[in-house]
């Protein structure tokens, strides 16, 4: 029934996370969007601490693997930040999901 009930209000248009070509990596502790004037998107992905250096570093890994473009920087307090833009709505959607389990 509960399942009967989640695909009835399944919008058509909307994708379901499994159809996405991405995998979930390890949740940065923080994530930042800011818009664009051209109608892009800047995306952040910020990790804190030690452990945090070693998800991001996961995470850079694949992208430098993948070809995709991106900085990965040290923050103050021992933060690390992997940056992507200028991104369109349908990629930084596509990169959320690498981010959000």
């Amino acid at each position: 029934m509960q399942e009967q009930l989640k695909s009835s209000h399944r919008r058509a248009d909307v994708p379901v996370v499994a159809d996405l070509p991405t995998q979930a990596g390890p949740v940065p502790d923080k994530m930042t969007i800011w818009p664009m004037d051209d109608g892009r998107y800047g995306l952040d992905a910020t990790f804190q601490g030690a452990s945090g250096y070693e998800r991001a570093e996961r995470h850079q890994e694949a992208l430098d693997a993948s070809g995709v473009r991106h900085s990965f920087r040290q923050e103050l307090g021992g933060a690390w930040t992997i940056r992507f833009g200028p991104l369109s709505a349908n990629d930084l959607s596509l990169a959320l999901t690498a981010f959000v389990h």
